[in-house]
């Protein structure tokens, strides 16, 4: 499960949607209308890693746009991510960092560290104090973040 939001928010698109949404997942629930008469049903699905040999980075995999309701903060901050070998033959990478799960502006730039130690060079856009290494940064804004990254693959 991914993180839940500084305030304690669920993190899940229909959590966030919930009074928009046609989908419910409790009884006796009242909608916002009639035409919202579905039912939420829960299906399994098979999650795997991103990294290793039964992860979903393959060889010859160039570009990965990284979308995992906030679970990217905790993959970039893992120790596969900043080896070259994890990310294989990726060259390229989006994602959103999520500063509504984690504010502390030191905590994306050792995500940063990471993929730099990994070979990508990082890019994004912004303003305010992002940038800033002091410590127990906290950023300041009501956005996320998105990341570009780009390595040269060694094997090219």
């Amino acid at each position: 499960r991914a993180r839940s939001r500084n305030d304690g928010t669920s993190n899940t698109w229909r959590h966030s949607l919930e009074e928009y949404s046609q989908y419910v997942d409790r009884e006796a629930s009242s909608l916002p209308s009639q035409l919202q008469e579905a039912t939420l049903t829960r299906s399994r699905v098979k999650t795997i890693p991103l990294f290793g040999n039964d992860g979903a980075i393959v060889p010859g995999v160039t570009f990965v746009k990284l979308d995992c309701e906030g679970a990217e903060i905790d993959i970039l901050l893992s120790p596969n991510a900043r080896e070259y070998k994890s990310w294989r033959d990726v060259t390229h990478l989006v994602f959103e960092w999520s500063f509504t799960k984690e504010k502390r502006v030191d905590v994306f730039h050792r995500a940063q560290k990471n993929l730099q130690d990994a070979g990508f060079h990082v890019f994004y856009d912004g303003q305010g104090s992002w940038w800033d290494t002091e410590p127990n940064v906290i950023w300041p804004f009501h956005s996320d973040l998105v990341v570009y990254a780009m390595r040269t693959n060694k094997s090219s």
